[in-house]
């Protein structure tokens, strides 16, 4: 087995499998509450993770533009905001979870996992190596956007980090992190997954 097909083995059992069935089994009202004062919604969490993988795999591992840029996503989603919510406070996560178009979120969340194969079925082991680079993370940061105004500390946190280290990072470690956080948001609005 390659890095690509151990990659995807992984990546296909977290969209078919963990997060399958969230778009059918929990009701929009309920995609948008967050059940206790300091949990976020599963609309943004949702939201939230398709950013960090569209921006980190497209710009962070390939030097590609964002599916967010291909397509007015920004505007089908009625979010006006690049970043990934990463510093938002609950008053902002609300206001993204009320305006949100959730059908246009799950179009966006396909496209990207479209792309998030394209790409690791392109990658070889040694392209993986790279080391990102102070210039370049801080075009994508704050020239691009990626970056809240509020999250000027990111630069740090990605100095050294490998291709590779992005790539398992905002592809499958992050986003495995938040099955777990919509399962207990799910289980306290009463949504069974079982």
């Amino acid at each position: 087995m390659n890095i690509n097909e151990l990659f995807l083995q992984r990546y296909n059992a977290l969209y078919d499998f963990w997060l399958g069935g969230v778009w059918e089994m929990v009701p929009d009202d309920l995609m948008r509450q967050r059940p206790h004062p300091r949990v976020n919604s599963i609309a943004w969490i949702l939201w939230h993770l398709t950013r960090v993988e569209d921006a980190g795999l497209n710009r962070f591992v390939v030097d590609r533009s964002q599916i967010l840029d291909e397509g007015s996503w920004m505007e089908k989603m009625n979010v006006p905001i690049r970043h990934n919510g990463g510093d938002m406070n609950f008053a902002e996560v609300d206001d993204l979870s009320q305006r949100i178009n959730l059908q246009a979120l799950q179009e966006y969340s396909k496209a990207v996992q479209v792309r998030t194969r394209e790409i690791v079925g392109q990658l070889t082991y040694d392209s993986l190596d790279s080391v990102m680079e102070e210039g370049y993370l801080r075009v994508i940061l704050f020239d691009e956007g990626l970056a809240s105004p509020r999250s000027a500390g990111l630069l740090d946190n990605y100095l050294g980090w490998t291709k590779g280290k992005c790539l398992m990072n905002f592809g499958m470690t992050h986003p495995y992190q938040h099955v777990g956080e919509i399962g207990v948001i799910a289980s306290l609005l009463g949504v069974d997954f079982g």
